[in-house]
């Protein structure tokens, strides 16, 4: 399968041309574009640069890949999680509790529903829910559990397939979704006339880049990510499209998924405005030096990893690697002596001899 890269010259944000870059990494895979071993050598690669925008301080990728057929025949899913589902359930629970009377008649719209899984704990809380969604696979799957879902990138377009009543939608929704657009403004523009401007929530699961950084999480740097956000990123973007943000704390730090920044808002003339979040303080995360510090840190860290593999492989001693999933797809990629490993192992193969 080809694909096709388009490179910008300016910040997905602002527009500015004032981007810096601060890590890059060659010849890089799709997270989940998984291979058999006949198909070795075929798969996508390219490099990926990670740049810091001066004007707007975001961080992002300049390049967008074609993922049009990707995302067709996309498989990720976290419904068999316990982990997961006990997160779902508490998102919507705490979601409805907190901002609407009850759940009968709050229409949810979830942007990249996967399997369904998050809009079955909203519907089993007597929610009416509908998804969208490009991979075919995935929509039968939701389909099979009883959540309905449309097929495709949401995009300008998709408001006309929308039934007449999700076209003021209660709540929307995306897990891990937003930060895979290439253009997050136009997003949020065009959803503006979905989101009830009186009391709608728009609830957005993404990638924290405070996260990424501390834990030095280089695997999350992808082809399928654009920006990388912390909490004053995610506020400012909002407010550039007519959204306040209302809450980062909706579900407790202990029960959240993996590095996961969760950012609730509102239309900024809705009647739950008045809840703005009004300062947010966070040291570094801005500046030039602070981003190449923590580069050099995070390749210190990649060359560390190959060192150990040599040395232990040197001795005679054999290393397995657990999790052959993104992660380990992304962890191994960007290291030179991966073949060092004798194999992984994974919990839930996405595909048989990949």
């Amino acid at each position: 399968m080809s694909y096709s890269i388009r490179s910008r010259s300016s910040c997905r944000i602002c527009k500015s041309a004032q981007l810096k870059i601060i890590l890059e990494f060659p010849d890089m895979p799709f997270t989940d574009d998984f291979v058999s071993q006949e198909q070795k050598g075929t798969e996508f690669t390219a490099p990926i640069r990670i740049f810091w925008c001066e004007s707007c301080n975001t961080v992002q990728t300049l390049h967008d890949v074609d993922v049009t057929d990707y995302y067709e025949d996309y498989q990720y899913s976290v419904g068999a999680s316990t982990t997961a589902s006990a997160f779902m359930d508490a998102i919507s629970t705490s979601v409805i509790k907190k901002y609407f009377n009850s759940a009968k008649s709050t229409r949810v719209l979830e942007v990249g529903s996967g399997d369904g899984a998050q809009l079955a704990a909203f519907q089993k809380l007597g929610c009416e829910v509908l998804g969208y969604e490009p991979s075919k696979l995935l929509c039968d799957a939701a389909e099979s559990r009883g959540v309905s879902s449309i097929k495709g990138l949401f995009d300008e377009h998709s408001i006309s397939k929308l039934p007449p009543s999700f076209r003021q939608a209660d709540i929307v929704m995306l897990s891990y979704t937003f930060d895979h657009l290439p253009d997050p403004r136009g997003f949020l523009h065009t959803l503006r006339s979905v989101v009830n401007q009186q009391k709608g929530i728009l609830i957005i699961e993404i990638h924290d880049l405070e996260k990424i950084i501390n834990r030095k999480e280089y695997c999350l740097f992808e082809h399928e990510h654009s920006i990388y956000l912390t909490r004053l990123t995610a506020l400012a973007l909002m407010e550039q499209e007519g959204y306040v943000v209302i809450d980062f704390d909706i579900v407790p730090e202990a029960i959240r998924r993996a590095n996961s920044l969760i950012v609730v808002a509102t239309p900024k003339d809705s009647m739950w405005s008045s809840h703005k979040i009004k300062e947010i303080r966070m040291d570094g995360f801005s500046g030039y030096p602070f981003y190449a510090k923590q580069a050099k840190e995070i390749q210190e860290g990649i060359q560390n990893l190959e060192k150990f593999i040599d040395r232990m492989t040197s001795m005679g001693k054999r290393i397995a690697g657990y999790g052959a999933g993104g992660r380990g797809v992304m962890t191994l990629a960007a290291i030179t002596n991966a073949q060092r490993l004798t194999y992984l192992v994974d919990k839930k193969p996405k595909r048989p001899g990949i």
